[in-house]
């Protein structure tokens, strides 16, 4: 009873206009009414409540006695013109959102009894540059400091074990910050859009990082993994711009979806032995790297995964994949040769559309599908020989192949899709299994050029044949045997004759 009192006749003696435009009850500040625009809270009050001054628009200056040891949620939330908050010593929390939007409060100064801010606590305050933590805080709540575009630098108290999601999402004037060594985990977008950040430090006790977590940290140059990462989340250092080498954790087993996507100044990946799957468009836009190594490890490249890396001029399957996805390759702009794993059965859309250096492609004996426009646009590309096992060309596969001049479909069967070599200019051969008497009547449909002349694959053992029995460097006992498979007995036999009168 004696305490309450105290409070009671603490609170009597403040401010009478506070007095007559709060509402204020068992040492709780429930609301305040007044347009004053600096308010010191009354001695005796123990805690702000929620949205006790939210939306008012003339503070300006808050005195927090010692008395408060907590303030609510949202308690300031919207007091766009609050430049400045002093705290004393007894506060121990700052609750939700409860200086959110406050977009004029510009220096921050926690007592050491401040164990705990909370989500969104000081969301949104933009011009908030000057932070100085309670060295006893351990818990940092979701975008605590979000959009707090003015903020430089920040030191993180010892005591935090984890940075959540979107901590400082989008703090675009952060250049530097400091992983504390007990950190195991950062959220979600935690440093996401901060694109002033340069570098960072992560202490080797950090075991995961959330996705997007560094993405669009776009002067972000280096950093590094601490060798317990075996995860790296989808777009966690997507459009990193400046981001030119990365060394990756040995242990690292998964790249998430659009991991590095369009880190332009990427140049030197390898990927480590243990990695098991890369996600769709990890790599995609990474305009500066120039080769890759697909470890034996690898079950699953996704689609675009390497999709527009301009200057990727070598890779190299050492897994045995059984499909190369969709847009896989497309838009590499310096792949002069590809050769495919011998376990591969497709080649899905667009997989290396518009490669304009290739040249050569080895393709798996197992391949049975190439779907549409898989190699549309390659315009480097002179000559085919696809193997038996194929079952399938879809439509526009190899459309715009300005420079193909000859194509060997496989001597057997194949369903063959509208257009696949149209705009292919140069066609001059195309070879065809025996039988496929309704081709040529198809030629139109399949955009061939006027021009290309059709055979069978007989037609093209026969003129190999000839050939090699028209050029003088022929063994005569290999003329013979050419002259036997190709059915001219008489040059045949005058042949044997020489061989006999030679003996």
């Amino acid at each position: 009873m004696e305490d309450k009192t105290t409070k009671e006749e603490q609170i009597k003696v403040a401010d009478p206009e506070i007095l007559r435009n709060s509402e204020i009850r068992n040492g709780r500040f429930i609301r305040y009414y007044g347009k004053k625009s600096e308010i010191v809270i009354p001695d005796g009050v123990a805690a702000i409540a929620e949205e006790a001054f939210a939306g008012n628009t003339h503070l300006t200056r808050v005195t927090v006695s010692p008395c408060v040891t907590v303030i609510h949620p949202r308690a300031f939330r919207g007091c766009v013109n609050l430049r400045q908050v002093s705290f004393s010593s007894g506060l121990r929390e700052i609750g939700e959102g409860a200086f959110e939007g406050c977009t004029s409060l510009s220096s921050l100064l926690l007592p050491r009894t401040v164990v705990s801010l909370d989500d969104e606590a000081f969301r949104g305050c933009t011009a908030l540059h000057h932070v100085v933590l309670s060295a006893n805080i351990n818990h940092l709540g979701r975008y605590v400091f979000s959009g707090c575009e003015a903020l430089e630098e920040i030191t993180l108290p010892d005591a935090i074990t984890a940075i959540h999601r979107g901590t400082f999402f989008n703090c675009r004037s952060l250049k530097q910050i400091t992983v504390p060594g007990g950190v195991r985990a950062i959220g979600r977008y935690a440093f996401a859009r901060c694109s002033s950040l340069e570098t960072v430090n992560l202490p080797a006790n950090t075991q995961y990082i959330g996705i997007g977590t560094f993405s669009e940290c776009t002067r972000l140059c280096a950093i590094t993994l601490p060798s317990a990462i075996r995860f790296i989340g989808d777009y966690t250092f997507s459009c990193c711009e400046s981001l030119e080498t990365l060394e990756l954790p040995s242990f690292l087993n998964y790249i998430g979806n659009a991991a590095f996507c369009a880190c332009k100044k990427l140049k030197n990946v390898q990927l480590p032995d243990r990695i098991t799957r890369i996600g769709h468009s990890a790599f995609l836009g990474c305009a500066s790297l120039d080769e890759i190594t697909i470890p034996a490890e690898v079950e699953d490249v996704a689609s675009r995964a390497f999709a527009y890396c301009a200057a990727l001029r070598r890779v190299e399957y050492k897994a045995s994949l059984t499909e190369i996805e969709d847009t896989m390759f497309a838009g590499c702009f310096a792949l002069e040769e590809i050769r495919m794993p011998e376990t591969v059965e497709k080649i899905e859309k667009n997989a290396f559309s518009d490669c304009i250096s290739l040249r050569s492609v080895t393709f798996s004996p197992r391949l049975a599908l190439i779907e549409h426009h898989a190699f549309a646009g390659c315009i480097k590309l002179e000559a085919l020989s696809l193997p038996s096992s194929l079952k399938k060309i879809e439509q526009g596969a190899f459309a715009r192949c300005s420079s193909l001049e000859t194509v060997i479909l496989p001597d057997s069967r194949v369903k063959l899709g509208k257009g696949i070599f149209s705009d292919c200019e140069s066609l001059e051969t195309l070879v065809i299994t025996e039988g496929e008497t309704l081709l040529r009547a198809r030629r139109a449909l399949l955009g061939l050029p006027a021009d290309t002349q059709i055979i069978t694959h007989a037609d093209l053992e026969r003129a190999s044949l000839l050939a090699e029995l028209a050029d003088p460097a022929t063994p005569d006992e290999r003329r013979a045997e050419l002259c036997d498979l190709l059915g001219l007995e008489k040059a045949s036999r005058v042949a044997k004759k020489g061989d006999n009168e030679e003996v």
